[in-house]
């Protein structure tokens, strides 16, 4: 199993961009040392917040869709287009059209997004180096509204009014940067969440921005910070108190993708207060549902016999899972008021989701090399969770 610290040694070293876990779930991904990550992450933020900052170390999220990788090849020097498909054991480079035909015919959608991407980024990219973002919009996108003109890249409806909707009329794609890669050739690259935006020019052809959130914009208000504070102090102390019994108890069921993660995001999709005994009936659901795929019953009582013992696991635990979800719980609410007071900034947007008005998709915190979401599960998860199930 990949330790917390040497998945950081991974990222630092070399891995490319990569699912960005939520502050409240590193815990469940790497026990102590996920907790100690999510404390300082959001305490970074927490101060960054305080002090008013405008940087790289705290960005909005944007909604984008497809993710797109451009820029000039670290070894031919010519300028190219790709999806995340750029980092495959057999890259897909697109240098011209007929490549990304070649590379992409099987998916019209993204083949037109890559073809308006390869006639227009090159506009405003620098001379050298490759960078990563989110695709808003291409010409076709676009709608326009009585609030404005519109975007709908994927689960957000974005909306312009003013001088930003007349820039976003105008251009015929729009991009979110958010990443830069180092390195001497594609393989090698290492993303690096900080991005030089200094040498990226301008074209009335390419609407684009940092997603740097300006954090002079809100209001952080002393009984705010007291409520992060008070969040932040209950999950510590839990991790103090029971840590070590607390999370070698829990740790079968730990780690990326394990039970505990799947179900943290079965109950942002149906509202439940996550305890040791909906762990329990998540688990027998899950076996229930496997089993009845299998066709003999020594097979079927197999996994019957298999999910008892991840109950009975579980009762003999119990405590020890209700202290951990209990501490998800409080760093989640503290992560929870720090993104109420930064969607005080919509970053010069309006955002909607199936015509109700929403707040941003979240926020990211980049903590020790490390990407950390900062996203109200009940609200923007939930809805990308039940739209991917339809």
């Amino acid at each position: 199993m990949l330790t917390f610290k040497s998945f950081l040694v991974e990222e630092a070293e070399g891995e490319k961009l990569k699912h960005i876990v939520h502050a409240e779930d590193r815990p469940l991904q790497h026990g102590s040392e996920g907790f100690k990550h999510a404390h300082s992450a959001l305490m970074q933020a927490h101060n960054h917040i305080k002090a008013g900052d405008h940087s790289s170390a705290l960005t909005m999220k944007y909604d984008g869709s497809p993710a797109v990788v451009f820029g000039h090849h670290p070894e031919t020097g010519k300028f190219f287009v790709a999806s995340k498909s750029a980092f495959n054991v057999n890259p897909k480079i697109n240098y011209t059209h007929k490549d990304i035909e070649k590379n992409h015919g099987h998916a019209p959608g993204l083949m037109n997004k890559l073809h308006a991407s390869l006639n227009h980024l090159k506009k405003i990219s620098p001379k050298t180096g490759v960078y990563q973002g989110d695709l808003m919009f291409s010409d076709e996108d676009k709608k326009e509204s009585k609030r404005g003109v519109s975007f709908t890249p994927n689960t957000i409806t974005y909306t312009a009014k003013g001088d930003q909707a007349e820039k976003i009329r105008n251009a015929k794609l729009g991009v979110i940067v958010h990443t830069q890669y180092h390195g001497k050739d594609i393989k090698s690259m290492k993303a690096d969440p900080h991005p030089d935006m200094h040498n990226f020019g301008s074209h009335s052809d390419v609407w684009h921005k940092s997603a740097n959130h300006d954090t002079k914009q809100v209001h952080y208000s002393e009984h705010d910070q007291k409520d992060f504070e008070k969040h932040m102090a209950a999950a510590k102390e839990l991790h103090n108190k029971h840590g070590k019994t607390m999370y070698a108890a829990t740790e079968p069921h730990r780690g990326e993708g394990n039970h505990l993660e799947t179900y943290i995001n079965h109950t942002v999709r149906t509202d439940e207060v996550p305890s040791a005994k909906g762990l329990q009936k998540h688990i027998t659901d899950k076996y229930k549902k496997a089993s009845s795929k299998l066709k003999t019953p020594a097979a079927q009582g197999r996994k019957t016999a298999e999910a008892q013992q991840h109950v009975n696991h579980i009762k003999n635990n119990s405590e020890h899972y209700d202290n951990l979800l209990k501490m998800h719980h409080h760093l989640q609410q503290a992560k929870n008021k720090l993104v109420d007071v930064l969607n005080q900034h919509e970053g010069g947007l309006e955002h909607h989701i199936d015509s109700k008005r929403t707040n941003p998709e979240g926020f990211v915190v980049n903590h020790s090399g490390e990407p950390t979401k900062l996203v109200n599960r009940a609200e923007f998860s939930k809805a990308n969770l039940l739209k991917v199930r339809k």
